[in-house]
C-alpha cells in the first residue's frame, strides 16, 4: 500500500496546484515537476515529490475508494467523545486534520557523532558502541528500496553530527534523490554551516527535524557540554527563513526538567514555526552518565501531545519510536489517540539498525521491515486513520 493517495490536479496558480481527492480540495506547492490539469500526483508536506500515471493513480484509487470513507467513519466516531484531556486532543486532532496519518520511513545513515550530549547513547565518549558510517551509494540503495519497493513518499536521513558527511556528500546524496527516487526529504544531521543548508534546499531537500531538545537554558548547558540554547534556536530560525518545514521538539523526562518547561517547551516548539512536533519520552542509556534517571511515565509523555494538540490543533504532531518503546503494545495506538497524527517506520538496513543506539531496547529492531508496515497500517485502520499525507501546507496561505 503506498502512504500517499494519489490526487488529481484541477487547478493551476504559479507553482500552486489544487488536488482532488475523492471530492476534498487540497493545495500544495511544485517546485520539481512539469504538471498540467489532469495529471496524477502524490504530495508529502505540501510539496508536490512525484507524478504518476493516470492508469497507476486510478487503479489505485479504485482500491483506496470505499475503504477511504469507512475509515473516516471509524475515526469521527472515535473523535466524539472530548471530556478528558486525551480525548479533547483527540476530537481537536479530527475536527481540525480528519483522519490522515502521515509515515515517513526513517534512514539512520552514521552513529558518529562530535558532541557529547549526556543523555545520549551515541555520544562521542560512549567508546561501548559499535561505530558505523553508511557510504554514499548504500544511503542511496536505502533510499531507493524505501521508495520503490516499500512505497514511502518521505524519507528522514538522521545520523549523528558526523562531519565526514561533507556539503558535497550531501548534496550529491539529495540531487540523487530527488532526480531518481523522488520523495519529500527531510534532514536530521545537526548543526551545519547555513551555507550547507542552503545548498541542500537548493538540491531538493525540503524539511528539517532538529529538536531543541529543552527550552530551559540551563538544563541545555548543562546536558550539552559546550553548547548555547541561543545558538540552536537561531539556526532552526534561520532554516524556517531558508525555506525549510520545521520539525522540532524536546526530550520528556529530563532530570530537574519541571512541569512548567514542559509547557514552556510546546510553546517554544509553535514559536519556531513548526510544521511537526516531535515530543519524545527520555530514555536513559547504560552508558551514559544518565544511566540512572528513570523513565517518565507514559502518560507524561502523552499528557505533552495532547496538550500540544489542545494549544496547536492544526499542527501534525509525531508519536515517536521512544513512547513506543515506553509501552511496545499499546504506545502507539495511544499516541494517535491523545492527539498524535504521524508516525516514522526504521527503514535502516538491518546491519546498521542495532549500532543507532541512542537508547536502548528500541521497539521493532528485529522486526522484519514488511511486517512492521503491515502491523502499522493494520492499527492505523483499526483506529480509523488513513495511512497518507492529505494535510498539505502552504506557507503564507
Amino acid at each position: 500500500m503506498c502512504y500517499a493517495i494519489p490526487g488529481k490536479v484541477i487547478q493551476i496558480a504559479d507553482n500552486i496546484i489544487s488536488v482532488d481527492y475523492f471530492g476534498e480540495t487540497r493545495r500544495a506547492k511544485n517546485e520539481f515537476l512539469e504538471i498540467s490539469v489532469g495529471d496524477y500526483i502524490y504530495a508529502q508536506g505540501g510539496f508536490v515529490v512525484q507524478k504518476i500515471p493516470a492508469s497507476e493513480a486510478l487503479l489505485s484509487l479504485e482500491t483506496w475508494q470505499e475503504l477511504f470513507f469507512k475509515l473516516k467513519e471509524i475515526d469521527q466516531e472515535l473523535a466524539k467523545q472530548n471530556k478528558g484531556l486525551y480525548q479533547r486532543a483527540n476530537f481537536l486532532r479530527q475536527k481540525h486534520l480528519g483522519n490522515a496519518c502521515c509515515i515517513h520511513g526513517i534512514i539512520e545513515f552514521s552513529n558518529h557523532c562530535r558532541n557529547d550530549c549526556l543523555y545520549c547513547g551515541i555520544r562521542k565518549s560512549n567508546s561501548k558502541i559499535s561505530r558505523y558510517r553508511m557510504d554514499v551509494d548504500e544511503i542511496l540503495e536505502a533510499c531507493r528500496f524505501a521508495v520503490k519497493e516499500l512505497n514511502f513518499k518521505a524519507l528522514v536521513l538522521q545520523s549523528g553530527e558526523d562531519l565526514w558527511y561533507t556539503k558535497e556528500k550531501l548534496a550529491s546524496i539529495v540531487s540523487r534523490i530527488m532526480k531518481e527516487f523522488p520523495a519529500l526529504v527531510i534532514l536530521s544531521i545537526g548543526e551545519r554551516d547555513l551555507e550547507t543548508y542552503k545548498e541542500l534546499y537548493q538540491k531538493g531537500a525540503r524539511a528539517i527535524l532538529m529538536r531543541f531538545e529543552t527550552g530551559n537554558p540551563a538544563l541545555y548547558e548543562r546536558y550539552r557540554p559546550g553548547k548555547i540554547l541561543s545558538e540552536r534556536l537561531d539556526l532552526i530560525r534561520s532554516l524556517h527563513d531558508i525555506g525549510y518545514l520545521i520539525f522540532t521538539g524536546f526530550l520528556i523526562g529530563l532530570p530537574q526538567q519541571t512541569e512548567q518547561d514542559i509547557l514552556n517547551d510546546i510553546k517554544l516548539a509553535g514559536a519556531l514555526n513548526s510544521e511537526m512536533f516531535s515530543f519524545g519520552p527520555f530514555i536513559p542509556h547504560p552508558d551514559t552518565p544518565l544511566r540512572d534517571v528513570p523513565k517518565p511515565s507514559l502518560d507524561l509523555a502523552l499528557s505533552a501531545i495532547a496538550r500540544a494538540r489542545i494549544k496547536f490543533p492544526q499542527s501534525r504532531i509525531l508519536v515517536t519510536t521512544a513512547l513506543e518503546t515506553l509501552d511496545n503494545e499499546n504506545g502507539a495506538r495511544l499516541g494517535l489517540l491523545s492527539g498524535g497524527n504521524s508516525l516514522m517506520i526504521n527503514v535502516t538496513p538491518l546491519e546498521y539498525k542495532r549500532c543507532y543506539e541512542i537508547y536502548p531496547d528500541r521497539v521493532g529492531l528485529n522486526e522484519d521491515i514488511t511486517r512492521k508496515i503491515e502491523s502499522t497500517i493494520k492499527l492505523l485502520q483499526s483506529i480509523g486513520r488513513a495511512p497518507t499525507d492529505l494535510g498539505l501546507y502552504i506557507r503564507g496561505q
